[in-house]
């Protein structure tokens, strides 16, 4: 032994304090929501509360983890920001942006020239699913064309 610190895997482990911290910090999210949900429904709390408690416990786990743990234990990559990828998905983003920004104006225009009484809902999960659809399809045609 040189005196080094090591490199091996078994290094790189966060203080046990860290990994107490993020079970505590998903206990004490599960518990809320669990009892958040199981308020909001008092004919069955304890079927809601568990139900909540269910869906809540991995999510907050692995928040958990993520802020008080992988600090410790990931090495962030110094260029991954350029990589093939993010560049990808930054161009279908921002054409999928100008596409809803569009979209809203002419929907608009439409809406206000032909004097259409639409409850806003609809519309604007509509546009949510364009935007989520119309990214979609830009970065599979952006990443097909880059992989010709």
């Amino acid at each position: 032994m040189t005196g080094q610190p090591s490199t091996t895997p078994a290094a790189r482990r966060a203080p046990v304090s860290h990994y107490v911290l993020a079970g505590t910090f998903a206990a004490a999210a599960t518990i809320a929501v669990a009892l958040l949900v199981g308020a909001t429904n008092p004919g069955d709390f304890w079927l809601a509360a568990g139900i909540g408690a269910m869906c809540t416990a991995y999510p907050a786990l692995s928040l958990g983890a993520r802020i008080f743990v992988s600090g410790h234990t990931v090495t962030v990559d110094a260029r991954g920001a350029d990589s093939a990828e993010s560049l990808w998905l930054k161009q279908a983003g921002a054409g999928a942006f100008l596409d809803v920004l569009v979209a809203t104006i002419v929907g608009a225009v439409v809406l206000m020239l032909g004097r259409f009484e639409v409850p806003a809902l609809p519309f604007l999960l509509a546009l949510v699913g364009l935007s989520v659809v119309d990214a979609g399809l830009r970065y599979a045609v952006i990443r097909h064309r880059s992989l010709r």
